[in-house]
C-alpha cells in the first residue's frame, strides 16, 4: 500500500484507488492529476494506492477480495485482510472516495453503504446522476467509513480512466482542494434488494432499466430467471462475477428524499 498527500494542511478527504489489482482506472486518473503542471492547489488530499501486490500480479486480488475483507485483521494470514486493517488506519475518520471499474455498464455511478451527512455530501459532489445503496453486501470499505465508491465504466477502457479523472477533479474542486468549478448533483437512488446467485447465465437486460414482473432477465440453456415483482438490475452482466449474475434493486427516488441513517 502506498500513501501520498498532495497539498498543504489537513487533507479534506482520502481518495482510494486500486483496491482491485485488475482495475487501473483510479490510479491512472490520479497519475494524470499529479502530472498536470497547471493544477492549482488550494487545499490537500490524501491518495491511497491500495492493493499494489495484486496489481503487480495483474489479478483482482491475492488471497481474497479486498473490498469484502473489511475491517480486516492485522494478524491474518490473508494479504487482503491485513491490508484492510492497514488501510482503515490510514483513512482514519476522513471521508473517502473509492474509485473502481466494472464489466456491467459504461456510464459511471456511485455506491454507498452508510448514508450520513458526510457521505451524502460526497455523493452530491461526485456530480453523478445515479447512486446505489449496496449495504446488503458485507465487508466493503464504505461500510466502515463515511465514503462513496464510484464505478467509473468498463474495466480496462480509456473511457473509465476519463470518467475517473472527471469525477476526481469534480470532487477535489467541490472540496476546495483544487481551483475550479464543481458540478453538484442530486443523484437518483437505487436500493439493492437481492444478490442473484448462479454461474453461466447470459444477462438479457440493461442495468438501471426496469425489468417487468415475469420477464426473463437471465438465461442458461433452457433455464430462464424471472422475478415476481419489477426490479432494476444493478451490476448485472454475463461474466462479471464467478458465482453471481449481479443484483436486483428498487428505485428509492432523489437523494434528497432519502433520510440519513439513524
Amino acid at each position: 500500500m502506498r500513501v501520498h498527500t498532495l497539498g498543504d494542511g489537513e487533507p479534506a478527504l482520502v481518495v482510494v484507488v486500486g483496491q482491485h489489482g485488475d482495475e487501473s482506472c483510479g490510479e491512472r486518473a490520479m497519475e494524470r492529476l499529479l502530472a498536470d503542471e497547471d493544477l492549482e492547489l488550494t487545499g490537500a488530499v490524501t491518495f491511497v494506492v491500495a492493493n499494489e501486490r495484486a496489481a503487480e500480479l495483474e489479478q483482482r486480488f491475492v488471497d481474497e477480495d479486498l473490498n469484502r475483507a473489511y475491517p480486516g485483521d492485522p494478524e491474518a494470514a490473508s494479504h487482503e485482510a491485513r491490508l484492510a486493517s492497514e488501510l482503515l488506519d490510514a483513512v482514519g475518520d476522513r471521508a473517502v472516495l473509492d474509485l473502481h471499474s466494472t464489466v456491467s455498464t459504461e456510464e459511471p455511478f456511485a455506491l454507498y453503504q452508510r448514508l450520513t451527512s458526510r457521505s451524502r455530501q460526497l455523493l452530491e459532489r461526485t456530480g453523478l446522476d445515479r447512486a446505489v445503496d449496496i449495504r446488503t453486501e458485507p465487508g466493503g470499505l464504505t461500510q466502515h467509513v463515511d465514503g462513496v465508491a464510484v464505478e467509473c465504466g468498463y474495466k480496462g477502457s480509456e473511457a473509465a480512466v476519463d470518467n475517473a479523472e472527471r469525477v476526481l477533479r469534480n470532487v477535489l474542486a467541490a472540496y476546495d482542494v483544487v481551483a475550479g468549478e464543481a458540478a453538484i448533483s442530486e443523484p437518483t437512488v437505487f436500493e439493492v434488494a437481492e444478490r442473484v446467485d448462479g454461474a453461466g447465465y447470459e444477462f438479457l437486460g440493461e442495468n438501471f432499466v426496469v425489468v417487468p414482473a415475469g420477464e426473463p432477465f437471465a438465461r442458461r440453456g433452457e433455464e430462464e430467471l424471472t422475478r415476481e415483482k419489477p426490479f432494476y438490475p444493478v451490476l448485472m452482466s454475463t461474466d462479471g462475477y464467478d458465482e453471481s449474475v449481479g443484483f436486483t434493486a428498487q428505485l428509492r427516488g432523489p437523494l434528497s428524499t432519502v433520510p440519513d441513517d439513524e
